[in-house]
């Protein structure tokens, strides 16, 4: 036997969800490093772990993991993805679910989360709080035993499996409200900037926004569904993160995120399967209130200065 060949012909998403279960079910170091780089609030002791839940009639989370935060009962309700797309209504069910337990008593906070590749994480538009399978990987190469690595094989495994099967299947409907979207940015806020869109599959929802004259990794982000536009800030460090939040301005949210964190405004829900032209006003509306969160970025980038 080649003992170069790779253990398994191909690594499926349950087998995924089976190692997070049992890590999070033994590992109380992995739970304190997964609960730190998803940024929820400081692992005490756990509490459980399952599989395959439903609950309420809304749908069933892939993994809910329950611990405490000292007195506090946290819930996290886990969505695995390899390259499946997403159902229809899948992260609003989610994000019910999660709702509900806490209306219910079972909880004091849940949180949704996706777990996936990188690549495919960077493809949707639905989960602002993730953890990739590279960094899940990265962990178990860092703990260098037998056991690990073996693990980090099967998530490698599934990363390429990701990368060389996913290819995004583009909505004529959708794409057609992006191109229209794009068109009336160019027209009417030129100091924006928008790529113009090529493959805009079905659940594309965020239209990415950018100005020349601040950071790239700063972006303006029209969340369509859920009504809101973004400034994100990537990559900056806490300090910066704490000037931003002690001096944001009241007309805006301050929104934490797994990685990065924003500055948020809700400008109305859009849909992006209905007619572009009858929802012009509320598009306008958004950008407006992304020119506004531009103009106090640009007039406040001492804070960005270490």
């Amino acid at each position: 036997m080649n003992e170069n060949v790779i253990p398994v012909e191909a690594v499926h998403e349950r087998d995924i969800d089976l190692i997070l279960l049992e890590e999070l079910s033994t590992n109380n170091t992995f739970c304190e490093w997964f609960i730190r780089e998803l940024n929820l609030p400081y692992f005490s002791k756990r509490n459980g772990v399952w599989k395959s839940i439903s609950d309420y009639g809304l749908g069933e989370s892939d993994i809910l993991f329950s611990y405490n935060s000292k007195n506090l009962k946290i819930f996290v309700l886990i969505e695995n993805k390899i390259d499946a797309t997403f159902q229809e209504e899948q992260y609003n069910r989610y994000f019910l679910r999660a709702k509900k337990y806490i209306s219910e008593n079972e909880c004091d906070s849940a949180f949704v989360i996706l777990v996936a590749p990188k690549s495919y994480y960077e493809t949707q538009n639905y989960f602002e709080n993730y953890i990739t399978y590279e960094a899940i990987s990265s962990r178990f190469h860092f703990i260098n035993t037998e056991r690990s690595l073996f693990k980090k094989k099967l998530l490698d495994i599934a990363i390429e499996k990701q990368r060389r099967g996913y290819h995004p299947v583009n909505s004529e409907t959708v794409q057609k409200f992006w191109l229209a979207y794009w068109q009336y940015v160019k027209e009417n806020h030129p100091t924006l900037y928008m790529k113009k869109p090529d493959i805009v599959p079905y659940y594309s929802d965020w239209p990415k926004l950018y100005d020349k004259r601040l950071p790239k990794n700063i972006v303006f982000t029209h969340k369509l569904a859920q009504g809101n536009v973004d400034a994100t800030f990537q990559g900056y460090p806490e300090e910066i993160e704490f000037r931003i939040k002690s001096n944001a301005p009241d007309w805006a949210e301050f929104v934490r995120h797994a990685k990065t964190f924003s500055l948020r405004v809700f400008s109305g829900k859009i849909h992006r399967t209905k007619d572009f032209e009858k929802q012009i006003k509320k598009v306008e509306k958004g950008l407006k209130n992304i020119e506004r969160l531009r103009d106090w970025i640009l007039q406040n980038q001492h804070l960005l200065n270490l």
